[in-house]
């Protein structure tokens, strides 16, 4: 039930904008039913799938609808382990289970009811990633609100590793979209100007606002990968990065975003990589805090770990953020997603393993806390062996002087 409303509420974000750019301009020739098509058919693809326009395949997909989705799904996962009580391991992911099949099948039947010859998506595609987003989203939600708590179940030197290494990861994130504003802030003029040279009129500027705002993932893990030194592909043979210049700007659409993309690399680009080694530091300090009475080999191995999970997670937005907009000079966009997540994980390494080795807090002795156990242990055994009855107990008056 949960996975049925989180898909209707994330149709309707999907169909009231279209629905009001139909309403609101009579004369571009498209029903209702039209406008409903392809909101449907929007919303399949706002899950990662792939879709295919005449004989060109669009492959770069706008992710931000895909945010608001998996909020709704992790929602909906808390509010039915709530409701469900869930109080096991097994119920929970039967839950989630349940909620991801269901979910799936609707973005399958919808993918197949709102193709047409020319303008398709792959259904397959389109159900694997909707059962792997539902899923995760699902899961994220039904732990955090179950009654069993998985977390503390799982075993420290996995647990911390893996939350050390998405700090590490979400702040290299951070530092991407801090780099993607100042960026857009500083090229502003030019976004400006792209935006005035499509003519888009009034609903065409606020379509063009809205795919904006869909692609700000995109950009983020864009800058992501250009401050970690991996770089970014923009066109056969074309690539930014913090140590190359970019020889040919102009294959880039007008799209106003793109204005972020740098023409060349700055005095202080080399710099930039080193948003990881702090990333590093920070999961490293996390590390030392919660593994203080480790030894100092085990912090050597979480450290490593999480510099591992930084680079696999870096790597996999890579990958999804990557894809293409049209043909030839468009076909292939995006970072290296392997370069991404090798930068990503020696980086974090030169952070994480000196604050989590080396800058480790001093542990607490278990001697203190072992001797007021043992006070306790004491003073319970001499209430236990005081079997002096409550009649039998002196007076105030037989109290010795």
């Amino acid at each position: 039930m949960a996975a049925v409303w989180a898909a209707g509420i994330g149709l309707v974000i999907a169909i009231v904008p279209l629905i009001l750019v139909w309403m609101a301009t009579p004369q571009s020739g498209l029903t209702w039913l039209e406008s409903l098509r392809v909101a449907g058919l929007l919303w399949v693809v706002a899950h990662g799938a792939p879709i295919t326009i005449a004989i060109t395949t669009y492959s770069l997909v706008p992710w931000g609808l895909a945010v608001v989705l998996l909020l709704l799904l992790g929602y909906a996962g808390g509010w039915a382990a709530r409701r469900a009580r869930i109080g096991t391991v097994r119920a929970l992911v039967a839950l989630v289970t349940t909620g991801a099949v269901t979910y799936t099948v609707i973005v399958g039947l919808l993918a197949s009811v709102t193709g047409r010859p020319t303008s398709m998506v792959n259904t397959l595609s389109a159900v694997t990633y909707a059962f792997v987003l539902a899923a995760l989203a699902l899961s994220w939600g039904a732990v955090r609100h179950a009654e069993v708590d998985v977390v503390s179940m799982t075993p420290s030197w996995v647990r911390i590793p893996v939350r050390a290494g998405f700090a590490g990861a979400l702040t290299i994130l951070g530092c991407g979209a801090v780099a993607a504003t100042v960026a857009l802030v500083v090229h502003v003029d030019d976004a400006v100007t792209m935006a005035q040279s499509l003519h888009a009129g009034l609903w065409g500027g606020l379509a063009l606002l809205a795919l904006g705002i869909a692609y700000v993932p995109v950009l983020v893990v864009w800058a992501s990968a250009y401050v970690l030194g991996a770089g970014v592909v923009i066109g056969p043979g074309v690539a930014v990065s913090p140590f190359v210049l970019v020889t040919a700007p102009t294959q880039l659409p007008p799209f106003p975003m793109l204005a972020a993309v740098p023409q060349s690399a700055g005095p202080l680009s080399w710099a930039l990589p080193l948003t990881g080694v702090l990333a590093g530091v920070l999961a490293g300090i996390l590390i030392a805090r919660r593994s203080r009475i480790e030894p100092r080999l085990v912090r050597l191995a979480m450290a490593i770990g999480a510099a591992a999970v930084s680079g696999l997670v870096l790597a996999l937005l890579a990958f999804l953020a990557s894809g293409s907009l049209g043909d030839v000079r468009l076909a292939n966009l995006g970072p290296p997603a392997l370069i991404v997540g090798v930068l990503a994980f020696v980086l974090v390494t030169l952070g994480a393993v000196p604050s989590a080795v080396i800058v480790a807090p001093p542990a607490k002795p278990r001697l203190a806390v072992a001797n007021v156990g043992d006070t306790a242990h004491d003073v319970a055994d001499d209430t236990k062996h005081d079997t002096t009855a409550p009649d039998q107990q002196p007076s105030d008056d037989e109290a010795p002087e």
